[in-house]
């Protein structure tokens, strides 16, 4: 099967998705589209050859609170919040999980991130992970916890340009 990842349309049919996760099948499928509108979010779509959608991700900008700075940067070293973007939601659809999907959707965000870092200055991407499953796939493409929670985790953006700067 190839997949091919696309800006959010809202001609592609949603209802149908099913990730194992309510919360992320409800989000693509009522919110996706609002969040759109609203600007608070740009969703990417994977879709089979078809048009069936397979997966996606949803990221935006962001900013880490005091306390989660000291967490990256250790113990007072900032004064102020530090920018960031989020990948807010990752969800490959059940019936392809295993497949790759969730890995080519990661890499996919984080070239676009690596593209945003030329022209929006923020120093870290972060991701919420819906469970340890989820948190353990975001470890193994080098994701760090931070200290006092293992499902919320980050990325600096120098050690994502390194990483992309060598493929």
């Amino acid at each position: 099967m190839s997949v091919e990842i696309v800006p959010f349309r809202r001609s592609i049919r949603r209802d149908g998705f099913r990730c194992g996760k309510p919360d992320l099948d409800e989000w693509i499928d009522r919110y996706a589209g609002q969040s759109e509108r609203s600007d608070t979010t740009r969703t990417f779509l994977a879709l089979a050859d078809d048009d069936e959608l397979v997966g996606y991700y949803a990221t935006k900008a962001y900013e880490l609170d005091l306390d989660d700075a000291a967490s990256v940067y250790g113990v007072g070293r900032r004064r102020y919040p530090v920018p960031a973007m989020l990948i807010a939601r990752l969800a490959v659809h059940e019936a392809v999980q295993g497949k790759g999907i969730g890995s080519l959707l990661l890499f996919d965000a984080l070239q676009r991130l690596v593209d945003v870092s030329r022209s929006i200055g923020f120093e870290v991407v972060v991701v919420d992970a819906i469970d340890h499953d989820a948190s353990v796939f975001y470890r193994r493409y080098g994701f760090t916890a931070f200290e006092d929670d293992d499902l919320h985790l980050f990325l600096t953006t120098k050690q994502l340009k390194l990483t992309f700067d060598n493929t």
